[in-house]
């Protein structure tokens, strides 16, 4: 071939490789679109998957960050490419210190992502609207839980987001006193279904006054004769003071104990004369009867015997109306057995032996 031709037929070539070239670097050329973090940029690339968009773009995926779709995925002109990144929440969860990682731009888009149950309803330290850093945030989240109050003999269920069981009592209404006791700590924090129990206290000092009974002093007197006897002073009572310190505990005492125990007046005995004098031998028309017998069977010989009831006293159960009848002063309890037996006497002449039904066929044994 003549060498021009040669030469022709070279350059030739050149121009159909430089032509060839040129149209593959045109077709290898694309236009991508990559969505990061929800703003949209197009990105020029001559690679043909996801990855080589996001080596155009200078972008790397963390761990925790979200890439669709995956990084070996053919791209063409005109594809997508969504990236959001990873964002640390360090979270204090219902008093429980967290951490997670959520791809949300803003506190309220991590709620929904953490699928926290009421979160429309929870207690939040950021404002839900704030929008979170690449660097993470710091925050607290409390969800409503349903708490059991028991307080001055009623129960009630409180929901709330309280960091505290102090905090729910005060959104209960309750006031807890200094020495009102708690079931649960007024620290703790709240948990679903929790039962609360507060407990009243108080103390508080109670005067008590009794009386003090006053005693009898007898007194011989050798001018009354022997069953007499007469008062001379009524005697009167004494008042006794006793403090106590007295703990209530939802309204009903748990305790008392005494602090202070004194005399605010001292009793004075009754005093009673008792004649010691003999009284002279008085003979009746019935000494021959046998008076030991009746007063055996009325009251088992004894002068100072008093029936159950109290109706019927002495040696011969005598009814006061009835021993008043025959002269008798006093109680009969108090005469002498010599007394006693002398007005009985004068009532069996006067009424016969039917004065005592049971016992007065004693008097002829």
């Amino acid at each position: 071939m003549p060498r021009r031709l040669t030469q022709i037929a070279l350059r030739a070539l050149v121009l159909a490789l430089l032509v060839g070239s040129g149209v593959a670097y045109v077709q290898a050329d694309k236009t991508v679109t990559l969505v990061l973090d929800g703003e949209a940029r197009e990105v020029q690339t001559f690679g043909r998957t996801v990855a080589s968009v996001l080596k155009a773009a200078d972008v790397t995926v963390g761990e925790h960050d979200v890439l669709a779709p995956a990084p070996e995925v053919r791209v063409d002109e005109d594809s997508k490419v969504v990236v959001r990144r990873g964002r640390r929440l360090d979270l204090v969860l219902n008093g429980t210190p967290r951490t997670v990682w959520v791809t949300a731009l803003t506190v309220e888009d991590a709620l929904g992502q953490l699928a926290l149950r009421d979160s429309a309803l929870a207690f939040v330290s950021a404002s839900r609207s704030r929008e979170i850093p690449l660097d993470g945030l710091r925050m607290e989240v409390r969800t409503p839980v349903a708490v059991k109050v028991i307080a001055d003999g009623k129960a009630r269920w409180v929901t709330t987001t309280a960091a505290t069981v102090g905090d729910v009592l005060l959104e209960a209404g309750l006031t807890v006193g200094s020495t009102d006791r708690l079931s649960t700590s007024a620290g703790t924090f709240p948990r679903h279904g929790m039962a609360v129990k507060l407990t009243r206290v108080r103390g508080r000092s109670v005067v008590e006054k009794t009386a003090i009974p006053f005693g009898v002093e007898r007194r011989a007197d050798a001018s009354m004769y022997k069953g007499k006897t007469k008062v001379v002073f009524p005697g009167s009572i004494g008042i006794r003071e006793r403090t106590f310190a007295m703990t209530y505990t939802d309204g009903r005492v748990t305790a008392k104990r005494l602090v202070r125990d004194r005399t605010l007046r001292a009793p004075k005995s009754r005093v009673v004369l008792v004649g010691t004098k003999p009284v002279p031998a008085r003979r009746t028309g019935a000494d021959h009867l046998n008076w030991w017998a009746l007063a055996q069977c009325e009251s088992g010989n004894r002068p100072r015997a008093v029936s159950p009831g109290g109706t019927y006293r002495g040696l011969y159960q005598f009814a006061m109306s009835t021993w008043r009848s025959v002269g008798g002063v006093g109680d009969p309890i108090d005469a002498s057995r010599e007394e006693q037996t002398y007005r009985a006497k004068r009532l069996y002449l006067r009424s016969g032996a039917g004065q005592w039904p049971h016992c007065g066929r004693r008097l002829f044994s």
